[in-house]
């Protein structure tokens, strides 16, 4: 990374792109590569609004903003140093700087991934429970002749809502984490199933050690005789 590229971190850029990128669900490797392209982004939009309001004849065009120069950001940040930015032992930074910076960091990202955790949940439960929709769009074509005898074709669209049945796996989950005595249940049924593969487990090595010793099989030999 050249000395004239860099990231304003004292900045309200840089953080956005961060939430937006995680918003998107992106790991933080991926915000590490793409992190530059999406400063350039919300830079660049911002610079369209100025234009378009200088271009609608702004009054007060001198009190405008400046255009942003994106050029002197870069395109990405390495895993590692990104990695180091977020636990705050980056070498670039001071003590200082780390602290606040990484604290930032870690907010943004904590904040962004709440929030498509519940948007992720909200779907999950509508599956599990029965309530998500599906659309489906039909397309028929005819083939049809006006009252002067001309061919023409009309095409009708029909568009049909429906409810999913509810998913028994998702289902099971979604009791698991939202009702308490269901939870109980299945745990105390695997706790049974544990108590009953170790009875079993101990019963196969008892009979196994007891047919491969040597006085056993001789004694079996001598009340055959």
């Amino acid at each position: 990374m050249s000395a004239s590229k860099k990231f304003n971190y004292d900045g309200k850029d840089f953080y956005d792109a961060i939430g937006n990128l995680a918003s998107r669900d992106f790991n933080d490797s991926e915000i590490a590569l793409h992190i530059g392209s999406e400063v350039k982004d919300i830079i660049e939009a911002r610079n369209d609004k100025i234009m378009k309001q200088i271009n609608d004849g702004v009054d007060d065009i001198d009190d405008m903003p400046e255009l942003e120069d994106t050029s002197c950001i870069p395109d990405s940040l390495s895993a590692e140093v990104f990695s180091r930015m977020k636990s705050g032992n980056y070498e670039g930074w001071n003590e200082q700087e780390n602290k606040l910076r990484s604290m930032l960091i870690s907010q943004v990202l904590e904040r962004a991934r709440s929030k498509l955790v519940l948007v992720y949940k909200g779907v999950y439960d509508k599956i599990a429970l029965g309530k998500w929709k599906t659309k489906s769009v039909t397309t028929t074509t005819s083939s049809k002749v006006n009252k002067e005898g001309e061919r023409y074709e009309e095409t009708v669209t029909t568009e049909t809502t429906q409810d999913l049945a509810p998913n028994l796996q998702a289902l099971t989950m979604w009791r698991f984490h939202h009702d308490k005595e269901f939870r109980e249940e299945m745990a105390a049924m695997k706790k049974m199933d544990v108590s009953v593969e170790a009875d079993k487990g101990i019963e196969k090595i008892n009979i196994s050690v007891a047919y491969n010793k040597k006085e056993d099989l001789e004694l079996q030999e001598n009340n055959k005789q």
